[in-house]
C-alpha cells in the first residue's frame, strides 16, 4: 500500500485533535521543531516516531480526522497539489490513508476496522448496475481539491422507481447493513427498493466502506437539483457525476453543524482563489 507523506498524516491527526505544534510536543516528549520539520516536510521520521505522535494525538481514539480548518492557512496550499492529480489518484491517496488511520487506530480495547473506504469497489458496483447518482459532500469536494480528507461516501440517487431498484441490487453486492456506532459491523438492513423509498437518507456500511445515502440533502430538492449543474470526472472507466462546489457550500450552509461551516468556509475560499478574488 502506498501511503501518504508522513506531514499529511501527522498535521490531519494533529489538527483534528485541536493541538498545537508545541501541545503536541509536549505530549510526545520531543521538541516542538521536530514536529514542524515533519510538517514541513524537511525530515521523513522513522516509524516509532511517527506513531509515537499519532499516539499522542489521540489518533487511537479516532480514526477519521475532522481537522479544524482556519481559511488562510497553509492548508489551501495544498489544493493545487491535490488538483495535479488525475481524479482517480485523488481518490486513492483519501484510500490509502484511510486504511492507514483505520489499521493505525486498532489497540487492545479497538477492533479492526469492518471495512476501510474502498472508491473503485464502490464507484465500479454502483455502475455495474447502472444507479443514478450525484456524489456530494467532502469526497466531491476533495475531487475538486478540498483539503480536508475524508473516509466515507455520500451520494445522492434519483428516487424513481427504476432507480431504486437498480440501487438496491448494487447495496446487496454491497453487502449493504445499517450502520451504527454502538455496532460496528453494522445491523441487518432491508435494501429493498420499499426500504429505500421509506426515508430520506440512510447511513450504511459496505464491504467498500461507509455509504451514506441522501436523497434530499439540507438546502437542495435532490438529484435533479444537484444534477443539472454538477461536474463529471472520469474514474475507473466510468463517468462520475459530481456536486459542484457551489451547491455543495449551499447544503452544508443548510445544514448549518459546525464542521459544515467550516468548510463552506474553505470552499468559499477556493472558489474566490479559482477566480482570482482577493480574500475578503
Amino acid at each position: 500500500m502506498q501511503l501518504p507523506p508522513a506531514a499529511t498524516l501527522l498535521h490531519e491527526a494533529r489538527t483534528s485533535a485541536g493541538l498545537s505544534q508545541r501541545a503536541l510536543a509536549r505530549r510526545a516528549g520531543t521538541a516542538q521543531s521536530v514536529i514542524a520539520r515533519i510538517e514541513r516536510g524537511l525530515t521523513s521520521p522513522t516509524w516509532e516516531t511517527l506513531e509515537r505522535l499519532l499516539q499522542a494525538a489521540n489518533l487511537a481514539v479516532r480514526a477519521e480526522l475532522e481537522p479544524r480548518v482556519v481559511v488562510g492557512s497553509h492548508m489551501l496550499d495544498d489544493v493545487p497539489r491535490i488538483l495535479a492529480m488525475t481524479p482517480e489518484q485523488r481518490l486513492e491517496e483519501v484510500k490509502n490513508l484511510s486504511e492507514f488511520l483505520s489499521h493505525a487506530a486498532v489497540s487492545e480495547t479497538t477492533p479492526p476496522p469492518i471495512a476501510t473506504l474502498d472508491p473503485k469497489r464502490l464507484f465500479s458496483t454502483l455502475a455495474k448496475h447502472g444507479v443514478q447518482f450525484v456524489l456530494i459532500g467532502a469526497l466531491a469536494a476533495r475531487l475538486q481539491g478540498f483539503p480536508r480528507a475524508t473516509y466515507d461516501v455520500d451520494i445522492t440517487p434519483a428516487k424513481d422507481r427504476d432507480n431504486l431498484q437498480r440501487l438496491a441490487a448494487a447495496l446487496s453486492e454491497l453487502d449493504a447493513r445499517f450502520h451504527t456506532d454502538q455496532v460496528p459491523e453494522g445491523l441487518a438492513f432491508d435494501c429493498s427498493p420499499h426500504m429505500l423509498a421509506r426515508a430520506d437518507s440512510w447511513n450504511l456500511i459496505t464491504l467498500a466502506g461507509r455509504l451514506d445515502l441522501a436523497f434530499r440533502p439540507s438546502g437542495t430538492t435532490g438529484y435533479d437539483d444537484l444534477a443539472s449543474h454538477a461536474v463529471h470526472f472520469e474514474v475507473y472507466g466510468h463517468d462520475l457525476v459530481t456536486a459542484r462546489l457551489e451547491d455543495i457550500i449551499r447544503s452544508k450552509e443548510a445544514a448549518n453543524r459546525p464542521q459544515d461551516r467550516q468548510d463552506a468556509e474553505v470552499m468559499r475560499e477556493m472558489l474566490k482563489r479559482q477566480r482570482g478574488r482577493p480574500s475578503e
